[in-house]
C-alpha cells in the first residue's frame, strides 16, 4: 500500500479502487456464509457471524431490546456459526489469495476488457507455472508443537497495515499483505529494506490474505447521538443553505442539516484476540483461537491439520510446492451473485471436494431488506456522514462521483477502553457526542468509528464537499483543541489527537457491490495522521505535521516535536504539538487601533472616492456606509488601512474588527474586537461621564467580597492599563475552572469585570448589565447571574446586549467622529450582522466602512438592506493597472533599476490580474529570477523563455475555486466538469456529447433554455459567454472561463476514471465531425482527448497523423513532441512494438532525431537516431576498436567504388527503401557529430552515407550531400586535391537547384582557403535554398550559412553596416523562438556579445552576457571554450578581475578537449582569449603577471595550448593574425618586445588575406604599433591602425598606442610590488 500512495494521485485512486474491487469480491463470499461485514479496517475486513435475533422488545427510549430467551444461544447454532465461519474463511483463501492489483490508475485501466473488467494475470500464470492448492487436505489431526516463539513479536509486526481506505492503524483481522511478484518469498514472509526499495517503480503487486478466526461473546454497541442540539440544526439550516447559493435548484434541506450521527461497533475480548491470533498466521493461513479450536472439535471436520504456533491453532499447509493456491477471478452476475461461484472457478470445486464438506449451491439470503428505502427508517441515514449523505441524495443512481480532495485528517484515539463496563461504554459515548458536535461545530465529517484490543479511534475528515474552506487545517486545529478540552474532563487517560493534510481520493467503494457499499477516502495523509498517534508525547495532547502547520500559519502556538520516523516513510517527519489559539504577542499587533504603517500602490481613483465619501460624513452625518469589495488578495485590507491613516486626525477615532472563516459561528466575535476598541476609548478621558439612565433591571445584589473592586472617578489605574487588559483578554481563552489555576482566573474576571462596570457607568448604564456580557466573553462565564438576569431567555438577553452596545457607540458618536471598520465581513457571524445592522439604522453619526469579498459570491444579503439607510458609497477593488505594477516592482530592487520593461509588466497582469499580493510577491521573485537582467538601468527579460507560471503558483486560489464548486448544484458541477475537460472556449454541444441524459440543463434542446439554465445555476460566474474563433456547430452560443484557474481546479477533482471516460466521449464526437474541410482543425482536438484516455492504439494513430501534420508546417516542436510520445508508448508497450513493426517504428525514430536535430538537440537526436539504425538492423559500432575495423571496411568499400570495382546489381525496391532510410538516418549524424567536433564519428557515418547511396545508385540530393561532406573530410586531412574532386562531384550532381548543404561546405573549403568574398556568395545562396516563402525548412544549414556570414561581418567590423545580415540575424533569432532551439538562442548571444566587444560597446554586452552565465554549464565542451574565452576578455575589458579569473580557469581546462574541427564557433573563443591576455599584460594585471613571474612553465604550457587549438580549426587564413600575436605573447609579457616584434613582422610575410579581415588586420597594426622597434615605425603603424577603426567606426582609442614615441618597454604598465595575490589556478 505504501507503493501506492508513492505513485501520488494515480495511486491514491488505484488502491482504493482496487481494494474496493477486492472487498467486493469478500463481501460477495461473506454474504453467501451468512456472515456480517462489521467494519472495513483499511485493508482489513471485521466479519461477525451472529445468530438471528428472532424477538425484539421495544424500551421505552425506542431502543431495542432482547429477549432472556435469545441471549442464550443453542450449542447447535454455535456449531452452526463455528462451521459457516471456518467454511467462508478457507473459501476466501482458496479464492481470493494471490490476488493481482495495479498500483496505478494508469495501469488499470490498460488491462480492462472491452466488457468493463479488470483483467487479472499473476505471473505465475503469465509464466505457465502452476498454481498449488492453499491446503493439503488430510484426515489427520495431529496437533505439533511450533518452537521459536521469540519471532512472534517480529511476525506480528511484520502484519501491521501500511496504508488505509479509511483507517490504516487497526489490527483486528488483517486479510492480506503484500507479495511483489518476481521475488521469492521468505519463509517468515517479511520484506527487508532493501527489497522495498528495489521494488518501488513496480506497478503491480499481488495482495495475499491471512485470515484469523475468534469466538465467544461479543459486545453489540451503539454510540453517538439520534437528534441534533437545537443550535446546530439552526446553524445548518441557515448558514449552509446559504453558502450552496442555490435559490431554484437546492435538494431536500433535510440532508443539509445535522440529525445526530451513530456509529455502530463490536468489542469484547473476543475481538481484542483477534490482533495476536493474526500475527501467528502467514499469508494463505488460517490462525485459530484454543476457545474456536474446542469448539471446532465437536464438528466433523476433521481433515483439518493444524499446527500449534505461538498459542493459537493454524491451519497447516504441507503441499511441498509452496504456500500460494491458484486464483481466478469471480465473474459477478446481476440477479443472483452467487450462482456462477463453481462454474468460473473450477479450481474451488476440486478444494471444495477436498474440504470434506457439503457441495457448494447458491444460496441467497433474504434480500428484502436490500430494497427498503431511506425513509422507512430515518436512523439509517445516521450511520453514513453528511458528507456522503448529502452526495448521495443529490445522486440520481445511489452513487456519487469520485474525487480528489485537498482534506485535513483529524484521528482521535481514546486509548484502551472496556466497553463491557458501564463506565467504559458512557466514557465512550461522552467522548463520541464530544467529538461529533465539535465536527458539526467546525464543519468536520466523522468517517468512521471502530474498536479494536488497542482501543476505540475515530476518523475525521475535514475538507469533503459541501463541508469545504480555503483553509481546511485552521477548522481542523479548532475542532481538536476543542476536543481536547472535553476528553480531558472525561476518563480517558491516553487518548490523543493527531492532524494530518494532504490529497486524498474520495470514492464509493466497492463499486457496484449490491451488498455493502461504503463511502471511502485513501491517502498518504490517513497514514502519517495514524501514525503519529503511537509517540508518547501524543498522549492527551494534539500534533500535527508540516503541512498542516504552514496552512494554519501563525494562527496558533506550536511546539516543536522535532524529526521522527514513523513506518511507511523513508524520511523522519517533522512533527509539532498544537497549544493554543492565538499568540498573545502577534494578536497585540493585529489589535492594534493604529495598524502599522503599509506600502499601498494603486488604486489612486478609489481612494480618491473615499475620501471624498469620508469628508462628507465629517461635514454631514447621515447614517454613512462606505462599503469596499474585491477578490481575495485585492488589498481590501492594505486600502482599508491607508484610509484609516489618512482620515485619522484629533477628532476622529477608529475602532477595528476583523472576521475569519474560523470564527464564523463564534457568537459576538466581530462585535468582541469592536468593543474591545471601544471600551478602551470609553475609559479614556476623551468621552466624558452621563448621567445614569433608568434601568429595566433592578440594581444588582452585592458582588462577591472576593472579587470586589473598587470604581471610581479618581481611579485612574485602571483607566491606564485597561487597554491591555482589553488586549489580552482577546487573544485568551475560556480556561476550565481547576485548582491550580483559580485564583488566577478570578483575578482575571474580577479586573475584566471592573473595566466593564466602569465602562457602563461611564455611559449611565446600570451595573446590572454585567452577567449579560458573559455572550460576547467566555472570560465571564463563571460570573453568576442576578436575580432579574436569569430569568431572561436568550433571545430576550441578546436583544438587551444588542441595545445596550447600540447605546454605548451612541454615547461616544456623540462626543467623538466615530468610524467603525469591519474587515471580511463575509464571515461575519449572525449576532454580530444583527447588531451592526442596528448600529447603521439608530447610529445616525458613525460611520461605518465595511470590507468584503464580492457580495454576488459570499451572499452578503445584509449588505444590500443597509445602504437603504442614509448616504452609501460602493468601492470596487479589481486590481492594479500597468503603471502601478510598474511601481510595486520597482520598489523590491535597488535604486539602480529605473523602468521595467512592457514585457515582464504584460506578463505579470496578465497571471495576476493586477492582484496587489500577487504582485508583490512575484515582485520579491523576480530578484532571483535567472531570465531577467538589468540593463541602462531598465528591467528586462534575457531570455525569450519568461514565462510565470512556475513563478507564482496559485496562491490558494484554487481552494477557493473548489470551495464554490461544492456548493454548486450537482447538475452544474457535471456541466463544469465536462467543460474543464475541453478547450478555452467550448459549446453546449460539446457538452451535451459527454453528460449524461439524466441532466437536467439539457432537459430542454432550445440554445436559449440551456443558456437560461446556465446562467441561473452559475451562482459564482466561473463561465463567460461570448464567441471567439470558430464554432464547431457554427453557432456564437460559445462559453469560456473567466479565470485559466477555475478549469485546473476542477480538473484536478476529476479522478482517472472519469476523465478517461469523459476524453473518450469527447474525441469519438470530434471523430464523428471530423472531414476534410475541418480535418486540420479537429485533428489536434482528436489526438488531446485520446491522449487523455486508456486507447493506445488510437493515440498511435493520431499522433502519427499530427505529427505528418506539424512536419509538413515545420512546427518543429509540435512535432517532436508528438514523436517522442509515440516512442514512449511503444517502449512501454511491447505488445504494441510488436505489431507496429520495425520498419515503421524505424521512421517514428528516424523523424523524431530529425526534430530535434533541426532544433539543435543533438544528444536526444543521436539517441533516437541509433534506435532507428538498430530497427533496419544496422549496429552502429559501440567500442573505438568497432569503429575502427568497421572504419576500415568502409573505406576499402569505397576504394572499390571510386575504382570501378563493384559491380552494380538493381537493387529491389525493398532493398531500396531501407537504403533511403539509413542514408537520410546518416545525414542527421553527420550534422550532429559535425558540430560537437566529433570528427571519428562524422568521418564513419560520411562513409557509410556515401557507400549506402553508391549501393542503391541513388544520385540525388542524399549523394550531393555525402560527397560535399567527404569533400570537406578530405580539405580537413590536406588531402586538396581529394577533397577538390569530391566537391566538383557534389556541384555536378547538384545541378541548377541549389541544396544548402553543399553550398555551405564549399563556402567552408573557400574560406579557409582566404576567398571571403566567393565564400559569402555562396552562402546568401545556401540561406535562399533554405527558405521556402519565407519559411526556413532546414534550419541547421541555415544556421551554419548564418553563423559564417556573421562571424566574417564582425570580425571585419561591418556588421552595425550590414543590414541585410542584421536581418538575417533577426531571422536566425524568430526561427529559434519558434523552435523553441534554446542551443541557437546561445549563438546568437555569442555573436551579439562579440559584436559588442568588437565595437567598444559593452553595456549593450550585459544582458547577453547574463544569459551565457545561466546556460554555461549545460553546453557542450567545445561551446565552453567559446563562451569562457569571449567572457574572459568581456571581464577584463570590465576591469572585473575576479569573474575574469573564473573564465580564465574554465578556458584552460576545457581548452584541450578541442578536437579538429571545421566549425567556425571556437574561432571566437580563441581570438578573444588573445586579446584578452594582451589586455591584461598591457595593462599590467598583478594577477597575470604573477603567473607568468612565478610559474612560467605552465605560462608557456598554455600559450602552447592556444596555439595547438588554433591549428585545429582549419580556418588559418582567418585566425592567423591572432595566431601569430598568440605566439608572440610570451616574448611581450617578459619584456622581450624585439623578438615579439620579429614575431609579429614574420605574420605579415606569411599573412596573404588579412587585408579583407579589417577588425582583426587593424588590430594587427594596432599591436605593431606598440612593439616595433622603432618610433617611426611605431607612429606610422598606430596611424594606418587609427584610420583603419576611424572607418569601421570603432573608437580607436581602445586598441591604438596612444604614444608611440615612447620606447615598447613603456607601453607595459607593470607594477611589481611585492603584495601577494592569488594565482590564476
Amino acid at each position: 500500500m505504501t507503493l501506492a500512495t508513492e505513485k501520488g494521485e494515480s495511486g491514491a485512486e488505484a488502491i482504493a479502487l482496487e481494494i474496493g474491487a477486492y472487498m467486493g469480491e469478500c463481501i460477495r463470499i461473506i454474504e453467501f456464509y451468512g456472515g456480517d461485514v462489521v467494519k472495513f479496517l483499511g485493508d482489513a475486513v471485521l466479519v461477525c457471524f451472529q445468530p438471528n435475533i428472532s424477538k425484539r422488545t421495544l424500551s421505552p427510549d425506542h431502543t431495542v431490546g432482547l429477549d432472556e430467551e435469545d441471549c442464550d444461544v443453542s450449542s447447535r447454532k454455535k456449531n452452526m456459526l463455528m462451521r459457516r465461519a471456518v467454511e467462508c474463511a478457507l473459501q476466501l483463501l482458496a479464492r481470493l489469495s494471490h490476488y493481482q492489483v495495479y498500483l496505478t490508475a494508469e495501469e488499470r485501466t490498460k488491462h480492462r476488457t472491452p466488457n468493463g473488467q479488470i483483467r487479472r494475470r499473476s505471473q505465475d500464470e503469465a509464466s505457465n507455472t502452476p498454481r498449488y492448492n492453499i491446503f493439503d487436505v488430510r484426515n489427520d489431526n495431529n496437533v505439533q508443537k511450533q518452537k521459536g516463539r521469540d519471532t512472534s513479536m517480529a511476525r506480528r509486526q511484520s502484519f501491521e497495515t501500511e496504508t488505509s481506505m479509511s483507517f490504516s492503524r487497526w489490527g483486528i483481522k488483517r486479510l492480506w499483505k503484500k507479495g511483489i511478484f518476481g521475488r521469492k518469498k521468505r519463509q517468515d514472509r517479511r520484506f527487508s529494506e532493501a527489497s522495498e526499495a528495489t521494488a518501488r517503480d513496480i506497478n503491480a503487486i499481488d495482495l495475499e490474505l491471512h485470515i484469523a478466526l475468534s469466538c465467544g461473546d461479543v459486545i453489540n454497541i451503539i454510540v453517538g447521538e439520534t437528534d441534533g442540539d437545537e443550535g446546530e440544526l439552526g446553524f445548518s439550516t441557515t448558514y449552509r443553505h446559504s453558502m450552496l447559493a442555490r435559490p431554484d435548484t437546492t435538494p431536500n434541506d433535510y440532508y443539509l442539516q445535522y440529525h445526530g450521527r451513530l456509529e455502530y461497533a463490536i468489542g469484547g475480548p473476543v475481538v481484542a484476540s483477534l490482533d495476536d491470533a493474526l500475527s501467528a498466521a502467514k499469508a494463505g493461513e488460517l490462525s485459530i483461537t484454543p476457545e474456536a479450536y474446542a469448539r471446532i472439535q465437536h464438528l466433523s471436520m476433521g481433515y483439518l491439520s493444524y499446527d500449534y504456533r505461538d498459542g493459537f491453532y493454524v491451519v497447516r499447509d504441507n503441499d511441498p510446492a509452496g504456500p500460494h493456491a491458484k486464483s481466478t477471478p469471480i465473474k459477478h452476475h446481476q440477479e443472483h451473485p452467487n450462482a456462477d461461484y463453481l462454474q468460473e472457478m473450477p479450481g474451488l470445486m476440486r478444494q471444495a471436494s477436498q474440504l470434506n464438506i457439503e457441495p457448494l449451491v447458491p444460496r441467497i439470503r433474504n434480500k428484502s431488506y436490500m430494497q427498503l428505502s431511506a425513509e422507512a427508517n430515518p436512523y439509517y441515514f445516521k450511520y453514513v456522514n453528511r458528507s456522503a449523505v448529502y452526495r448521495l441524495s443529490m445522486s440520481p443512481d445511489g452513487n456519487f462521483p469520485a474525487q480528489f480532495r485537498e482534506i485535513t485528517i483529524m484521528f482521535v484515539s481514546l486509548g484502551k477502553v472496556d466497553v463491557a463496563t458501564d463506565d467504559g461504554l458512557q466514557a465512550v459515548q461522552d467522548a463520541m457526542c464530544a467529538v461529533v458536535r465539535s465536527l458539526v461545530r467546525y464543519e468536520g465529517v466523522l468517517q468512521q468509528f471502530a474498536i479494536d484490543d488497542k482501543g476505540a479511534t475515530l476518523l475525521c475528515v475535514f475538507g469533503l464537499p459541501p463541508f469545504s474552506h480555503e483553509r481546511e487545517a485552521v477548522f481542523a486545529a479548532k475542532a481538536a483543541i476543542d476536543v481536547r478540552t472535553q476528553l480531558r474532563r472525561l476518563p480517558l487517560p491516553e487518548f490523543a489527537i493527531s492532524l494530518a493534510t494532504g490529497r486524498i481520493f474520495n470514492a464509493v467503494v466497492p463499486e457496484g457491490n449490491p451488498f455493502r457499499r461504503d463511502p471511502g477516502i485513501a491517502g498518504d495523509a490517513i497514514i502519517l495522521a495514524v501514525r503519529m498517534l503511537k509517540f508518547p508525547f501524543s498522549k492527551k495532547h494534539v500534533t500535527c505535521d508540516e503541512a498542516t502547520k504552514q496552512q494554519i500559519g501563525g494562527l496558533c502556538d506550536f511546539d516543536d516535536l522535532g524529526e521522527n520516523y514513523v513506518k511507511g516513510k523513508i524520511k523522519p517527519v517533522q512533527i509539532y504539538g498544537i497549544q493554543k489559539f492565538g499568540l498573545p504577542g502577534k494578536r497585540k499587533q493585529k489589535l492594534s487601533v493604529f495598524p502599522t504603517h503599509m506600502d499601498f500602490v494603486g488604486y489612486k481613483k478609489q481612494m480618491e472616492r473615499a475620501r471624498e465619501f469620508v469628508n462628507d460624513w465629517s461635514e454631514s452625518h447621515n447614517n454613512h456606509l462606505l462599503i469596499v469589495s474585491g477578490p481575495s488578495g485585492a488589498g481590501k485590507t492594505y486600502f482599508c488601512q491607508n484610509l484609516q491613516e489618512s482620515i485619522l486626525s484629533n477628532d476622529v477615532v477608529v475602532c477595528w474588527s476583523s472576521c475569519t472563516e474560523v470564527e464564523k459561528r463564534t457568537k459576538y466575535f466581530l462585535l468582541r474586537s469592536l468593543l474591545i476598541s471601544l471600551m478602551d476609548l470609553i475609559s479614556s478621558s476623551a468621552v466624558p461621564e452621563t448621567s445614569p439612565r433608568s434601568s429595566m433591571l433592578k440594581p444588582a445584589p452585592t458582588p462577591d467580597p472576593e472579587c470586589t473592586i473598587e470604581v471610581s472617578e479618581e481611579n485612574d489605574s485602571l483607566s491606564m492599563r485597561s487597554g491591555s487588559l482589553l488586549r489580552r483578554l482577546h487573544s485568551s481563552k475560556a480556561r476550565l475552572p481547576s485548582i491550580s489555576v483559580r485564583n488566577s482566573q478570578e483575578a482575571f474576571q474580577c479586573e475584566l469585570s471592573a473595566t466593564i462596570v466602569r465602562c457602563l457607568r461611564k455611559c449611565g448604564e446600570d451595573d446590572s448589565y454585567l452577567p449579560l456580557f458573559k455572550a460576547m466573553f467566555p472570560a465571564l462565564s463563571d460570573i453568576q447571574e442576578n436575580q432579574y438576569t436569569r430569568r431572561l431567555d436568550p433571545r430576550t438577553s441578546d436583544r438587551i446586549l444588542c441595545n445596550l452596545v447600540l447605546r454605548m457607540v451612541q454615547h461616544v458618536s456623540e462626543h467623538q467622529n466615530l468610524v467603525l471598520f469591519c474587515d471580511d465581513i463575509q464571515w461575519a457571524d449572525a449576532a454580530s450582522v444583527i447588531c451592526l445592522k442596528q448600529l447603521h439604522l439608530v447610529c445616525s453619526k458613525t460611520l461605518i466602512i465595511i470590507a468584503t469579498r464580492p457580495p454576488r459570491d459570499y451572499h452578503v444579503s445584509f449588505v444590500e438592506d443597509m445602504r437603504k439607510t442614509g448616504s452609501f458609497e460602493h468601492v470596487t477593488l479589481s486590481g492594479l493597472d500597468a503603471d502601478d505594477i510598474g511601481s510595486v516592482v520597482l520598489r523590491s530592487f535597488s535604486d539602480d533599476v529605473q523602468k521595467i520593461s512592457p514585457a515582464i509588466i504584460r506578463a505579470i497582469q496578465k497571471r495576476t490580474n493586477g492582484n496587489p499580493l500577487y504582485v508583490k510577491n512575484v515582485s520579491i521573485l523576480l530578484k532571483d529570477f535567472n531570465h531577467v537582467a538589468v540593463s541602462n538601468g531598465e528591467l528586462i527579460p534575457s531570455s525569450t523563455r519568461f514565462d510565470l507560471e512556475d513563478l507564482l503558483g496559485d496562491y490558494n486560489f484554487k481552494r477557493i475555486i473548489k470551495m464554490q464548486f461544492d456548493r454548486l448544484d450537482a447538475n452544474f458541477q457535471e456541466f463544469l466538469t465536462i467543460a474543464s475537460c475541453l478547450d478555452q472556449y467550448f459549446s453546449v454541444y460539446e457538452i451535451r456529447a459527454a453528460i449524461k441524459p439524466s441532466n437536467t440543463i439539457f432537459e430542454d434542446n432550445d440554445l436559449n433554455e440551456i443558456g437560461n439554465e446556465i446562467t441561473k445555476r452559475d451562482a459564482y460566474h466561473f463561465l463567460q459567454s461570448g464567441y471567439q474563433g470558430n464554432s464547431l456547430e457554427n453557432t456564437t452560443d460559445l462559453y469560456s472561463f473567466t479565470h485559466i484557474s477555475i478549469p485546473d481546479s476542477i480538473y484536478d477533482l476529476v479522478s482517472y476514471e472519469m476523465r478517461n471516460d469523459i476524453h473518450q466521449k469527447l474525441a469519438r464526437y470530434y471523430e464523428g465531425k471530423m472531414d476534410r474541410e475541418n480535418y486540420t482543425q479537429l485533428l489536434s482536438k482528436v489526438t488531446r482527448h485520446y491522449l487523455q484516455t486508456d486507447l493506445l492504439g488510437k493515440q498511435l494513430y493520431y499522433l502519427e497523423a499530427l505529427a505528418r501534420l506539424d512536419m509538413r508546417s515545420f512546427l518543429l516542436p509540435e512535432a517532436a513532441r508528438n514523436l517522442q510520445m509515440i516512442a514512449t508508448i511503444l517502449e512501454q508497450n511491447d505488445d504494441l512494438a510488436a505489431r507496429y513493426g520495425l520498419v515503421h517504428r524505424s521512421d517514428i525514430y528516424r523523424k523524431l532525431g530529425i526534430c530535434l536535430t533541426m532544433r539543435s538537440k543533438y544528444k536526444d537526436a543521436e539517441e533516437y537516431l541509433l534506435k532507428s539504425l538498430d530497427c533496419l538492423g544496422f549496429r552502429w559500432p559501440k567500442s573505438n576498436l568497432e569503429l575502427l575495423r568497421r572504419y576500415w571496411f568502409a573505406r576499402l568499400s569505397q576504394w572499390r567504388y571510386n575504382h570501378g570495382l563493384v559491380f552494380h546489381r538493381p537493387a529491389t525496391m525493398v532493398k531500396q527503401e531501407l537504403g533511403r532510410r539509413v542514408t537520410d538516418v546518416m545525414m542527421q549524424l553527420c550534422q550532429i557529430y559535425y558540430v560537437r567536433g566529433l570528427g571519428d564519428m562524422f568521418v564513419y557515418a560520411c562513409l557509410i552515407g556515401l557507400n549506402e547511396c553508391e549501393r542503391i545508385q541513388d544520385t540525388g540530393y542524399r549523394s550531393t550531400f555525402f560527397l560535399a561532406r567527404a569533400a570537406l573530410l578530405n580539405w580537413l586531412n590536406d588531402r586538396k586535391a581529394t577533397g577538390v574532386r569530391f566537391m566538383s562531384r557534389a556541384l555536378e550532381r547538384m545541378g541548377d537547384k541549389p541544396e544548402p548543404g553543399a553550398l555551405n561546405i564549399c563556402a567552408v573549403l573557400c574560406f579557409s582557403a582566404g576567398q571571403f568574398e566567393k565564400a559569402r556568395k555562396l552562402l546568401y545562396q545556401s540561406v535562399k535554398g533554405t527558405q521556402t516563402l519565407g519559411v526556413v525548412i532546414d534550419c541547421q544549414e541555415f544556421y551554419r550559412a548564418v553563423r559564417l556570414i556573421v562571424t566574417t561581418r564582425i570580425f571585419e567590423g561591418t556588421l552595425d553596416a550590414s543590414s541585410g545580415d542584421q536581418a538575417l540575424m533577426k531571422q536566425m533569432a524568430d526561427t529559434a523562438q519558434s523552435n523553441n532551439d534554446y542551443e541557437a538562442e546561445i549563438w546568437l548571444a555569442v555573436y551579439n556579445v562579440a559584436n559588442s566587444l568588437v565595437m567598444c560597446r559593452l553595456r549593450d554586452a550585459s544582458p547577453f552576457v547574463l544569459l551565457l552565465e545561466a546556460h554555461i554549464s549545460d553546453l557542450a565542451d567545445y561551446l565552453r571554450v567559446v563562451i569562457h574565452g569571449t567572457l574572459l576578455y568581456y571581464y577584463i575589458r570590465c576591469e572585473n578581475n575576479i569573474r575574469a579569473k573564473e573564465h580564465i580557469n574554465n578556458f584552460i581546462r576545457y581548452l584541450p578537449s578541442l578536437t579538429t574541427t571545421a566549425n567556425i564557433l571556437p574561432v571566437y573563443g580563441l581570438i578573444f582569449a588573445v586579446m584578452g591576455f594582451y589586455y591584461m599584460a598591457e595593462k599590467g594585471n598583478k594577477n597575470y603577471y604573477d603567473v607568468v613571474n612565478n610559474d612560467y612553465d605552465r605560462f608557456i604550457d598554455i600559450i602552447n595550448c592556444l596555439n595547438h587549438a588554433f591549428q585545429k580549426v582549419k580556418f588559418w587564413e582567418f585566425t592567423q593574425p591572432c595566431l601569430y600575436l598568440a605566439r608572440a605573447l610570451p616574448y611581450i609579457s617578459t619584456d622581450r618586445t624585439v623578438e615579439g616584434c620579429t614575431v609579429l613582422y614574420r605574420g605579415l610575410d606569411e599573412m596573404h588575406f588579412m587585408h579583407e579581415i579589417r577588425f582583426l588586420k587593424a588590430y594587427y597594426w594596432a599591436k605593431l604599433g606598440k612593439y616595433a622597434f622603432t618610433v617611426q615605425e611605431r607612429t606610422d603603424w598606430t596611424r594606418q591602425a587609427e584610420e583603419d577603426f576611424r572607418r569601421l567606426g570603432i573608437p580607436y582609442s581602445e586598441y591604438c598606442n596612444p604614444n608611440p614615441n615612447q620606447p615598447p618597454r613603456t607601453a607595459i604598465l607593470v607594477s611589481r610590488s611585492p603584495t601577494t595575490t592569488d594565482e590564476i589556478d
